[in-house]
């Protein structure tokens, strides 16, 4: 089986399987071969880049090649704002809701804090107009 592509004298680009080349040029000479949207009979082959075996290709197609390029960087970048965050902040662990609190409210020194809380905690946070934020890891290091 070959596979070929067609274009008809409308511009339509079609597929069409043969059995052989020689199919192909057998109905294309008793004019067999129809466009399925225009159903002129006038096509010829369209230009077509051949598949040629030993040559290692890639299974990825452009966009699956671009959409792990752009996966790659994000995950980098991301890894960068992991490192400039622990690097720029205080962990306090499970104590963020304790810690976080008393620097809203003044009673501690307010400074750039890290930590764990509940999501119940965090609602709790909020509705106290604490200003926080969820980061996009899990403190845990398997994440």
């Amino acid at each position: 089986m070959i596979l070929y592509d067609l274009n008809c004298e409308n511009g339509h680009t079609f597929e069409a399987w043969f059995a052989s080349s020689e199919q192909y040029d057998k109905q294309h000479k008793k004019k067999l071969i129809n466009c399925p949207i225009c159903n002129s009979n006038k096509v010829k082959k369209a230009l077509m880049a051949p598949k040629l075996k030993g040559a290692k290709k890639s299974n990825k197609s452009f966009d699956e090649k671009k959409v792990l390029d752009e996966n790659k960087k994000f995950k980098t970048k991301l890894k960068e704002f992991k490192q400039f965050i622990e690097s720029n902040t205080e962990d306090v662990g499970k104590n963020f809701t304790e810690e976080a609190k008393k620097i809203y409210y003044g009673e501690t020194k307010s400074r750039p804090i890290r930590g764990e809380t509940t999501k119940e905690q965090a609602e709790e946070l909020i509705e106290e107009g604490i200003p926080i934020a969820k980061l996009p890891w899990s403190s845990r290091e398997d994440a």
